[in-house]
């Protein structure tokens, strides 16, 4: 409408890529919480500053995306949608959801996020950019299933919105004004002007991208992959602290002193059993870089950035030493990421990005050997979703039994796109550490590499 007020979306959020996904987010808490309170709550968040943003809906100028929203919010017009299933039953006496995921005494592997669409978004949630294009339809849906003793807690969004740190400024913020500390919320920044503008550097980005013709055979190579190996399978690995705490000191002493992270020793373990389940071939891990971290301007913000801001670094392994010790193939990937993290290598991979930019285009960018297997990974470790979803002041009965959570706060988390595709294969989401520092992790593997990640999960 011509009254509404108008965001611009940026380089990071209008390309191709996060066009064809619609996000959705599912947080299980084992507390029944009063789901009128969490809407309400998350409305009047929508109505502070420029977090009506978040509030807006997707239109289109010429080519580019921007996000409009109304004046005021109404029951015509409001700041999302709201949906609520109350289930007179306790979670684990409903057929699907006692089967979701669950920490186990040792490591597991359980059943799969794509299971549980019913408690995800309600039946005529948006799937796909188009969807948010017509009807005026809110960016953000809110869907809350409450069982007797527990509560389920969907949201959707069309990734062009935000990543994963800014859903986590969302539902940080939203515990705020929810636990009455409206005054604490931040400053949602950079959301008329583009933050990631820099002046321009004469720094060379030195990783070897896949171009021209290395660039087809890659590309022919994955579709091949595509129609020899069809089935992919979605699995919840549950890692407990003692089986990433072995996992760690096994890698440590392949090393002589160098440090690696939990985060380097987990991408090791699953690429290196990715590895073993089929002939020898290169690996190229996709690992996004989030720029907050990275660049001092946006460290240095006073306030929070509720949108995309992260670009893809690679690490590269051989075949040869994927067949080695965990510790080497640790370190490689750290070495790797460490040398495409820092300023002057990320402003220039942020102009390379832009000197072909148009809005919805294609912002992919590759490297590594033609013939190698690309496997996407995502950390949201550094999030901690499962502390900063702190909805104690929401809560109405707390769950019984034991548990190493306070209440209010989750014990399961997973995300999804609302529409499968066939190149989303070899992906390994680490959710990160819940309460008792336990790791969660969701992949998309062939059925092979499944056979080697149980013959890992049991020497654990």
């Amino acid at each position: 409408m011509a009254s509404d007020d108008v965001y611009p979306l940026f380089m990071l959020d209008d390309n191709k890529i996060l066009h064809g996904i619609v996000v959705t987010w599912t947080l299980r808490f084992n507390d029944l919480l009063d789901a009128d309170r969490l809407h309400t709550s998350l409305c009047r968040l929508l109505s502070i500053g420029d977090w009506r943003k978040v509030g807006g809906r997707l239109s289109r100028n010429a080519n580019a995306l921007e996000i409009h929203v109304p004046p005021t919010f109404t029951p015509a017009r409001p700041p999302l949608t709201y949906s609520h299933t109350a289930i007179p039953s306790n979670i684990d006496d409903h057929p699907l959801a006692k089967t979701l995921p669950k920490a186990t005494p040792t490591a597991s592997i359980q059943r799969g996020s794509d299971q549980f669409r019913d408690f995800e978004c309600r039946r005529d949630a948006p799937a796909t950019l188009e969807d948010y294009l017509i009807d005026d339809t809110p960016l953000l849906s809110l869907h809350i299933t409450s069982f007797n003793d527990a509560t389920i807690i969907g949201l959707t969004w069309p990734h062009v919105l935000m990543d994963v740190m800014g859903r986590q400024a969302l539902i940080r913020s939203w515990a705020l004004v929810l636990a009455g500390k409206e005054s604490e919320v931040p400053a949602l920044l950079g959301a008329r002007e583009d933050a990631l503008l820099f002046d321009d550097n004469q720094e060379v980005y030195r990783p070897t991208r896949l171009q021209g013709f290395g660039m087809f055979k890659f590309g022919m190579r994955f579709v091949a992959d595509l129609l020899w190996n069809r089935v992919v399978e979605t699995r919840t690995i549950f890692l407990p602290k003692a089986a990433v705490a072995k996992l760690q000191l096994q890698a440590q002493e392949d090393l002589s002193g160098e440090f690696v992270s939990e985060g380097d020793v987990l991408a090791a373990w699953m690429t290196r059993a990715v590895a073993s389940s089929m002939p020898p071939r290169p690996i190229t891990a996709l690992h996004p870089l989030n720029l907050r971290f990275r660049l001092p301007s946006l460290i240095q913000a006073p306030g929070v950035f509720v949108q995309n801001m992260a670009v893809s670094a690679f690490s590269l392994f051989t075949p040869e030493l994927l067949r080695g010790p965990l510790g080497p193939i640790a370190l490689e990937n750290r070495r790797h990421l460490m040398e495409q993290a820092t300023e002057p290598q990320l402003l220039a991979l942020l102009r390379d990005m832009r000197q072909n930019y148009t809005p919805g285009g294609d912002t992919t960018v590759l490297c590594g050997e033609s013939n190698a297997l690309l496997m996407p990974f995502t950390n949201w470790t550094r999030a901690d979703m499962y502390r900063v979803a702190d909805f104690s002041a929401a809560v109405v009965r707390a769950g019984e039994g034991e548990r190493n959570n306070p209440p209010g706060t989750m014990v399961y988390q997973h995300a999804n796109s609302m529409r499968s595709s066939p190149t989303m294969r070899n992906v390994v989401v680490i959710h990160g550490k819940d309460h008792g520092d336990n790791y969660w992790l969701t992949a998309l593997l062939l059925p092979a590499a499944w056979a080697k990640i149980e013959e890992e999960i049991q020497k654990l």
